[in-house]
């Protein structure tokens, strides 16, 4: 098979193997000579790619079983034959067919030989082995399989590109095939991105599949939080209660009450877990005395799902406040009002609320409208408009001035009845207070390292310098070296 591919930095110009133009830019003007490009297949995902093909400037030839009842649902440029009849006529051929009716294909073998096969197909579950793309090769060992397209959807490619992921991701053995390929994908308007080798298509085709992969472990962490929370709160308000013999035990009260109760711990806990992981991550290079070794593999992947685990901390605080504000009245929140009274008249005063309970909600709402500055900051066109410092400013100061009032706003509501008796009488403490726990730790953790004796040496070490051990020099701290261990 000759071998015919030219790239040039800039301008581009690409032949495939057999030596046809893809694009051509010259002195300014376009000039495009389009392969015919052939699909085979006439589902909804090679109807969609045909459209987005044709409106590239591509002839467009679509090989189908029974091509007089599948004409009519392809656009006008589209033209509709058989699978042979394509295939003869095109170079590049997609195969938009599910990996079952690869082995119909073979009857065309010989006119595939030697052209490039863009394997569209994706799996309905992650198949472990062997791609669709190898699969594909192996049938057609005398054709180029390039994995490609699988990731983008059929309404990106009929929406006119208005939305949904623009990344195309490309796989294939043959060099450049890959790269034809990818300047296809550009030509369509998409965002090619080289993935290497065809054994790469086995990552490829798993991407669709994959649901919510980098909130995995944030939504763990949540949900445990709220569960562990929501069933300590019914055991001290509900079975104990049971337990105890006590009449009225209030279990209408479960729906909005004492779910409230559960996601205002579960709110400050998860907002713990943003910034825990950082503040250990500052002990686990003072205990290796350098920043090159590698964290353990939980903290690591920890300090990954912080951005999620903030966004589900601003999720359930919302809900919080939202459930808060239907349910904040002196039937609830007594302590925090003064007593109604009735006149001789028989008129009635209604209780204001006590300096506890103003404070506790001013506390609660700078808590939320601050994290909700901190959610909007991690918008990716945001994040793009800061800098470094005003990014690390938001998210790293701001966000434990978020972490202080909310925990202000928890000590407040309990303020008053912090060491009760009745708190105890369930044999454990109050809600409020075991939520207290883990921010209490946290701030105390970060006040250890905020201590000159302990800021200094994390500074350092995030400079570049290293503890002399054994075997090992000590990495100096003067000049600049400090300056390019930072930049790099």
């Amino acid at each position: 098979m000759e071998k015919d591919s030219k790239t040039i930095s800039g301008d581009t110009e690409v032949k495939t193997k057999d030596g046809f133009l893809l694009s051509e830019v010259q002195e300014g003007s376009s000039k495009s000579s389009r392969p015919t490009l052939a699909i085979l297949g006439s589902g909804d995902y090679s109807r969609s790619l045909s459209e987005r093909l044709v409106r590239s400037g591509f002839p467009v030839v679509v090989g189908s079983r029974d091509p007089d009842r599948n004409r009519r649902l392809f656009p006008q440029g589209a033209e509709m034959t058989t699978r042979h009849a394509a295939v003869t006529r095109a170079d590049l051929v997609f195969v938009a067919v599910h990996r079952e009716n690869y082995p119909d294909l073979q009857a065309d073998r010989e006119a595939l030989a030697g052209k490039i096969l863009i394997d569209v197909s994706n799996n309905t579950k992650i198949r472990k082995g062997e791609s669709n793309a190898e699969y594909l090769a192996k049938l057609f060992p005398a054709s180029t399989v390039v994995k490609a397209f699988n990731v983008v959807s059929a309404w990106t490619l009929s929406s006119g590109l208005s939305g949904g992921s623009k990344e195309v991701f490309v796989s294939s053995d043959d060099h450049e095939a890959r790269q034809t390929v990818m300047q296809l994908a550009k030509e369509m308007g998409f965002a090619p991105v080289d993935y290497g080798s065809l054994l790469a298509s086995r990552e490829i085709e798993a991407i669709p599949l994959r649901l919510l992969p980098s909130w995995h472990l944030a939504l763990k962490m949540s949900f445990g939080a709220f569960i562990f929370l929501l069933l300590y709160t019914l055991y001290r308000g509900i079975v104990f209660k049971a337990i105890d013999g006590q009449p009225d035990i209030p279990f209408q009260h479960i729906p909005v009450h004492y779910c409230n109760r559960a996601l205002a711990g579960t709110a400050i806990t998860i907002l713990s877990f943003v910034y825990f992981p950082g503040v250990l991550a500052s002990f686990v290079q003072l205990y290796n005395g350098t920043k090159y070794r590698r964290f353990p593999d939980w903290l690591d992947k920890w300090l990954l799902a912080r951005k999620q685990l903030g966004l589900l901390c601003l999720f359930v605080a919302s809900i919080h406040a939202c459930l808060s504000l239907l349910e904040f009245s002196p039937a609830y929140y007594g302590r925090h009002f003064d007593k109604t009274t009735v006149t001789a008249d028989g008129g009635v005063v209604f209780g204001q609320m006590r300096w506890s309970g103003e404070t506790f909600l001013l506390f609660g709402a700078l808590a939320l409208f601050l994290m909700v500055v901190l959610g909007v900051s991690s918008i990716p066109s945001v994040t793009n408009a800061m800098n470094w410092r005003e990014f690390t400013f938001v998210q790293g100061k701001l966000g434990w001035v978020v972490l202080l009032l909310a925990t202000t706003h928890m000590v407040i509501y309990g303020v008053d009845i912090f060491v009760s008796p009745f708190l105890f009488v369930s044999y454990t403490i109050a809600g409020f207070q075991i939520t207290l726990i883990l921010p209490a730790i946290l701030i105390l953790l970060k006040v250890v390292t905020l201590l000159p004796c302990v800021s200094s040496r994390v500074n350092r070490i995030r400079r570049g310098w290293e503890r002399k051990v054994p075997g090992r020099e000590e990495t100096p701290n003067d000049g600049c070296q400090g300056d390019e261990m930072t930049s790099l």
